[in-house]
C-alpha cells in the first residue's frame, strides 16, 4: 500500500510518501519554490487532464494558455463559461479536438508571436 500526503501549513508546504514499512521521500517546500497547478475537469483529445496554464492547440488557432475566469466560481464542459483560452474571443466551446502542447511555466516560448 502507498499513500502520498501534500499538507499546506502556513508559509510551507509539506509532502511526504508512505508505504508498508516507512514513510519515506519527505520533501518541504516554500510557495515561492513551487506553482501549484489547478485542474479544469477537462481532458485533451488524448484523454490528458488539463490544468490552468496549461498551453493548447484547439481547433480556432494555435497555441492559447487556458485560465480560470475567478469571477464566475466553477468550471463547466462544454462552452466553459469559466475555463478561457487567452487571445481567443468569446463564444468558443470546448470540443474535445484539443490537445495540450505545453505549459506556460516549461515552454513559455510556445505563447510568443511568430
Amino acid at each position: 500500500m502507498s499513500v502520498k500526503c501534500m499538507f499546506f501549513q502556513d508559509s510551507e508546504i509539506e509532502e511526504f510518501e508512505l508505504n508498508d514499512t516507512l514513510m519515506n521521500d519527505y520533501i518541504t517546500a516554500y510557495p515561492d519554490e513551487i506553482e501549484l497547478m489547478q485542474s479544469t475537469g477537462l481532458k485533451d483529445k488524448n484523454e490528458k487532464e488539463v490544468f490552468v496554464g496549461d498551453i493548447i492547440k484547439c481547433t480556432k488557432g494555435c497555441p492559447h494558455e487556458v485560465y480560470l475566469e475567478k469571477e464566475y466560481g466553477g468550471i463547466f464542459k462544454g462552452g466553459m463559461p469559466a475555463i478561457y483560452l487567452k487571445r481567443l474571443g468569446e463564444g468558443y466551446a470546448w470540443t474535445e479536438d484539443e490537445e495540450i502542447i505545453g505549459n506556460v511555466y516549461e515552454n513559455p516560448e510556445l505563447l510568443e508571436d511568430k
